[in-house]
């Protein structure tokens, strides 16, 4: 029996009851098997196994207020248990009832004999209610590490081009160079709730830095600010949706001399379109200004506008499995018709998560792939390079990485990605792999 579970079995959670058949994962079977549920639910409403099995299927399907319908009847036949009673506030959460949801709460800790697994969930859902009415939030994660390039400038392998017809033999400087770099790199996110149906103002900074060991001209240190209000869409019937509207201020140093900088602002659209599947894309506009310098004496060619496209939509086929398909192009405009060039691309890649190997590290490790490709196109030809063919490139890659949490907020990581570049012009076909090890603090 369904109430006996509720009772007596450890961890029982909507999605996930000791005793139950786990239910068929697509949304057309999991609809149809809602209909004939509802059927015998209504023949036998004293039948609490087909009446728990109904509200969890419908909690799947994202029909929060049936599941709820459900267990509140439940709570009839069976008063005072826990479990009901800690579902029912998990849904009343998600749907934004906060404080339907801490009523939920607090009735399943007042009962006698609360199991330590419920009152343990419990009493994160409170803290997390505690921390949302607070309008102000905050949160920031920083990455530091070490990674190794076979080709850390981004060069041509072979010391013999093509330019203009003849054959010429570059500098050794000119060429793909092996190094190692350590770097910074954090992000900052703060929030404020502006009381509007649940309308934020947003606040994002993002900042890296890294030192090579040889190849100095590449040292880099970069940030960039957003900021602008995030709009809940559900005052327009769109449930779980965002739209985003901020500015953006960036720099960049390189060298050590201030190398570019940056205004504009972007759109944001970020949607969980169903329980399993959700979409994050954004369009940016940023007006871009570099700054000559010795190292780089002829970079001002490069101002101009920057338009930029990127979506990713994600699939959740399990708790352990998670698909996504990225989409991107951009457009850049330069003084130069040979620096300015429009791409588009797109990859896919997969996020698996499994138990630690590692009794001591008890926390879920995770893999990530992904792979992708870009094909980008310049408006003129290169008079250095040919007088009649513009440059046009095919970028691929391809990266593997594993994630081990140490503990909560920290987690080590290690990346190996390769890179290979295919194009019209000698100057810019090349390949690099790399070797990452990073360690992630959360706060």
């Amino acid at each position: 029996m369904v109430l006996c579970t509720l009772l007596l079995a450890p961890g029982a959670v909507l999605a996930q009851t000791a005793g139950l058949q786990t239910p068929p994962q697509s949304p057309e079977a999991l609809a149809a098997r809602q209909t004939s549920l509802l059927e015998v639910m209504l023949a036998t409403p004293e039948d609490l196994d087909t009446a728990f099995e109904y509200a969890m299927v419908s909690s799947l399907l994202g029909d929060y207020e049936a599941a709820i319908s459900t267990l509140e009847r439940m709570l009839i036949y069976a008063p005072g248990v826990p479990r009901i009673q800690l579902e029912l506030g998990v849904l009343y959460f998600r749907l934004g009832s906060t404080e339907t949801a801490r009523y939920y709460f607090q009735q399943a800790l007042s009962a006698p004999n609360v199991p330590p697994e419920v009152e343990a969930r419990v009493q994160a859902y409170l803290e997390t209610i505690t921390k949302q009415e607070d309008p102000a939030s905050f949160r920031a994660s920083v990455v530091t590490g070490v990674r190794y390039q076979t080709n850390a400038n981004a060069a041509p392998g072979s010391r013999r081009v093509d330019l203009n017809g003849g054959t010429f033999v570059l500098d050794d400087t000119a060429t793909g160079k092996a190094d190692v770099n350590a770097f910074l790199a954090g992000r900052l996110h703060g929030s404020y709730d502006l009381g509007l149906q649940g309308d934020l103002f947003e606040t994002d900074l993002i900042f890296y830095g890294a030192r090579y060991a040889d190849i100095v001209r590449l040292d880099t240190a970069l940030a960039e600010l957003t900021l602008g209000p995030s709009l809940n869409l559900e005052r327009f019937d769109l449930d779980d949706t965002r739209l985003g509207l901020y500015g953006i201020a960036s720099g960049i140093r390189l060298n050590y001399a201030n190398y570019n900088g940056a205004l504009g602002f972007g759109v944001r659209l970020v949607s969980q379109v169903t329980p399993t599947v959700r979409i994050d894309g954004k369009v940016e506009y940023r007006r871009r200004w570099y700054n000559d310098t010795a190292e780089y004496p002829t970079v001002s060619d490069r101002n101009g506008s920057f338009l930029r496209l990127a979506t990713t939509v994600s699939r959740t086929m399990s708790e352990a499995l998670t698909f996504r398909a990225l989409i991107l192009a951009d457009f850049e405009e330069t003084k130069k018709e040979w620096t300015q060039s429009w791409e588009v691309g797109g990859g896919v890649g997969g996020t698996y998560r499994f138990a630690s190997p590692i009794k001591k590290l008890p926390h879920t490790w995770s893999i990530d792939l992904e792979a992708g490709y870009i094909y980008r196109e310049y408006q003129g030809p290169d008079p250095l390079v040919s007088a009649t063919e513009s440059q046009f490139d095919h970028e691929g890659w391809g990266r593997a990485g594993l994630s081990i949490p140490l503990r909560n907020d920290l987690a080590l990581g290690f990346t190996g990605e390769v890179r290979r570049q295919f194009s019209n012009y000698d100057l810019g076909t090349y390949s690099n792999a790399s070797a990452l090890v990073s360690l992630t603090k959360a706060f």
